[in-house]
């Protein structure tokens, strides 16, 4: 082990830097002058450009100040000609002879091929045009094999395919760099084995399946690319993926061969003799905790590759696999029970799981994977899946248990509601509701019940509404369009007291500013506590949530989070669209995909209040004093309209949407996929948008889509779900329209 490593290189990300002891920044190639020679002996000039952030140095500079750090003589240059002048020099009397090069023709006559050994020469466009070559005899010498037979390992029964790796046209050698460009990784994100359409029929292989590939030396599992690039009986596998995350079943060389030429020692990597086959999971028994969004996701997209394991789901609510975003519109009736659900029973039936309703988890043993439920029975399972979502925050002197106080996270809450508003015998315009907490929930519950003329007030501990999700301007805009639905709000206040009085059905609401409000019922939507505590009692790593790793893994293998307890890297998700991508991703890692993981999500907040449109996605606000953010703002403070982007490093990492959003998908996506703006950036909220017109019966209001235009994509050829969300940005937002968006493509198919 070395005692002291130094690293010089141009990025803080690169592998190697997490062994330095000391780091020095470099200059990139425009950020330094020099010369560069080409595999064609062609020697050119390379002048600074621009200068280098910051303390970074050139290569030359960087060296010049180490040798002299370290008292070496003969590095006392003051510019980078200096060094080239004595490297010419150096050359003198040699076969690459360049003593008469400097800075000075390189400049003013171009490029030259060495050698260039006097003044007036032009350099050397081809070498041993007199015919003397570099030997003791002046004649060339050719190394003739003995035998030309190939010597490569030749394909057989046992493996009939030939494997050929190289690279792919985006990345190079172990992607330390290019695999850091999110543009460079949109082309070919993971390892692929390209096999030809033939031989993928013979083997009943499609573009997408899990495939084992093995060789005399070893193993790798990739997902197939059916493609008539590649020749029958041939398969290619890129060089780039090695070990990730411990794990290195991506790894090509796995199954490489270690043959080299006896001449040149150049290693066989190119032919390498493999089989191929389907990768068949071991059956397991699954056991998931919980029944909102995440795990159905999980289920939906499981049972799309395997149908073969068993899957048993524990749901302490009577009614699993329902829309919750849209609670407040089922409590008011807007919206009927049938359409809050995920999946008809039909369906679910089709799915093949074992659903306990209203059965909850009394303890779990990780150790010895058994779970006891609250029926009294013990249940094993070989891997479980923690999405016990979370709970309503609410005060510890909120008395829920007495008349009038709720809080709105389940059906039955909204039932319960519900049946007390109509038990007051009150028309609604007579009914007077006080909502705890001016975020999301509260808001779409006040906009709710406001459209059924109830009346309606907002106390709020800050002093602006969903302050966590909106800048200050934007939650200034949403409050007044708040208050002309005649919402009253109180800010910077909170609840002290609630009395019951003479009246039934009405309380007396005492503010801490003295505020005495008379209504009939007060509901706290403050916000949500993750229900963690049975995989605490069980010895799981738990912060603020479970901790879990890119595989979405506790600190048990065995046992797997996602959803609203899920915490990565320090960072709880709390929104649907987060769940769902931690259940995709979760699907394909134990179905055996190992290039599937999981990086974090982008927070989003759509706001689906009447008449407004208002989301936030990404970071909204800039630090202070920190000139690597800038901010694009276009503002109609008069008629509510504003729109904020953020970026940074040419990424677009945060943007507010309010008066319309039809940059959501557009802006969405962006963000996700980390990819550079460059031109984009000049045009953003500039009127460039490629929203489309909503064609048909609306669908998703996130994204405005409406059925035409999902079923105009459809057509066009985009069938796969996934796809077909990410084409038309229908159910990119709070998810609640993604099973009529499944609907319209059953039909359509």
């Amino acid at each position: 082990n070395a005692k002291f490593v130094v690293v010089q290189d141009i990025s803080y990300r690169s592998d190697t830097t997490k062994f330095a002891d000391l780091l020095l920044p470099a200059a990139g190639w425009l950020e330094k002058e020099g010369t560069m020679t080409n595999s064609e002996r062609r020697i050119s000039y390379l002048p600074k450009g621009i200068n280098a952030p910051g303390e970074a140095l050139s290569d030359v500079e960087i060296l010049i100040r180490f040798a002299q750090k370290m008292k070496f003589n003969g590095f006392n240059f003051n510019t980078t000609e200096e060094v080239y002048k004595e490297y010419c020099l150096m050359t003198k009397g040699t076969k690459i002879d360049i003593s008469f090069l400097n800075y000075n023709r390189l400049k003013n006559e171009g490029t030259f091929q060495w050698p260039v050994p006097d003044y007036g020469h032009p350099g050397t466009p081809r070498l041993f045009t007199d015919k003397k070559f570099y030997t003791p005899s002046k004649k060339a010498i050719f190394n003739i094999p003995t035998s030309i037979e190939n010597t490569s390992e030749a394909p057989n029964s046992e493996f009939p395919f030939i494997l050929t790796t190289g690279r792919i046209r985006d990345q190079w050698h172990t992607m330390t760099k290019t695999g850091k460009v999110s543009r460079l990784m949109t082309h070919t994100p993971s390892p692929m084995l390209e096999i030809n359409p033939i031989d993928a029929y013979k083997s009943n292989i499609r573009t997408g399946d899990i495939i084992v590939v093995s060789s005399k030396n070893g193993s790798v599992r990739v997902k197939a690319k059916v493609t008539d690039t590649i020749k029958e009986g041939v398969v290619f596998l890129p060089m780039h993926w090695g070990k990730q995350l411990e794990n290195d079943l991506n790894r090509t060389n796995n199954l490489t061969n270690t043959l080299v030429d006896p001449v040149s020692k150049e290693p066989d990597f190119k032919f390498t003799a493999v089989a191929i086959s389907k990768y068949v999971k071991p059956f397991e028994k699954i056991a998931i905790v919980g029944a909102g969004a995440a795990a159905f996701r999980f289920i939906q997209n499981y049972r799309e590759i395997n149908t073969t394991d068993e899957i048993i789901v524990f749901s302490n609510e009577e009614n699993p696999f329902y829309n919750r975003v849209l609670l407040p519109e089922y409590m008011t009736g807007e919206f009927t029970w049938e359409q809050l659900k995920k999946i008809k029973e039909e369906a679910l039936s089709k799915l093949n799981i074992t659903l306990k309703s209203n059965v909850a988890i009394e303890s779990l043993n990780v150790q010895d994977k058994t779970i006891l439920d609250s029926q009294g029975t013990l249940h094993t399972f070989d891997s479980l899946i923690l999405a016990t979502g979370s709970r309503p925050f609410v005060p510890e002197n909120a008395q829920l248990h007495l008349p009038g106080r709720f809080t709105m996270r389940r059906k039955s809450d909204a039932d319960r509601l519900k049946d007390y508003l109509d038990k007051t015998n009150l028309p609604a315009h007579e009914q007077h509701v006080v909502i705890i907490g001016g975020g999301l929930l509260g808001l779409e519950l006040a906009a709710a019940l406001k459209h059924k003329n109830v009346k309606i007030t907002v106390v709020q501990r800050a002093p602006r509404l969903m302050e966590r999700q909106l800048d200050r301007i934007s939650s200034k805009l949403l409050a007044e369009e708040v208050q002309l639905l005649n919402i009253q709000i109180y800010f910077d206040n909170e609840v002290s007291t609630v009395f019951d009085t003479d009246n039934p059905n009405e309380l007396e609401i005492a503010l801490k500013s003295g505020k005495i409000i008379t209504a009939n019922a007060i509901v706290y939507t403050i916000g949500t506590i993750p229900n963690i505590e049975i995989a605490k009692e069980s010895g799981l790593a738990c912060g603020r949530g479970v901790k879990v790793n890119q595989y979405l893994q506790t600190s048990n293998p065995s046992v797997f989070a996602i959803g609203e307890i899920a915490e990565f890297e320090n960072q709880l998700f709390g929104i649907t669209s987060a769940a769902e991508e931690q259940a995709d991703i979760l699907a394909n890692f134990m179905a055996g995909d190992i290039s599937s993981f999981y990086k974090g999500s982008v927070l989003m907040n759509i706001l689906k209040l009447e008449d407004i449109n208002l989301c936030s996605i990404g970071q909204i606000e800039i630090p202070d004093n920190d000139d690597s953010y800038e901010e694009i703002v276009f503002a109609d403070l008069r008629q509510r309209y504003y729109k904020k982007c953020i970026v940074k490093n040419d990424l677009l990492i945060g943007a507010i949407l309010m008066g319309d959003k039809n940059e959501f998908a557009e802006f969405k996506t962006l963000i996700e996929s980390k990819i550079e703006l460059a031109d984009k950036r000049n045009l953003l909220l500039r009127g460039s948008s490629n929203a489309k017109p909503v064609l048909g019966k609306l669908v998703c209001s996130c994204s405005q889509v409406g059925s035409g235009n999902i079923e105009e994509t459809i057509k066009s050829g985009v069938t796969n779900f996934t796809e077909l969300c990410k084409t038309t940005g229908a159910g990119l937002g709070c998810g609640s329209c993604k099973s009529e968006v499944k609907d319209i493509l059953a039909k359509c198919k």
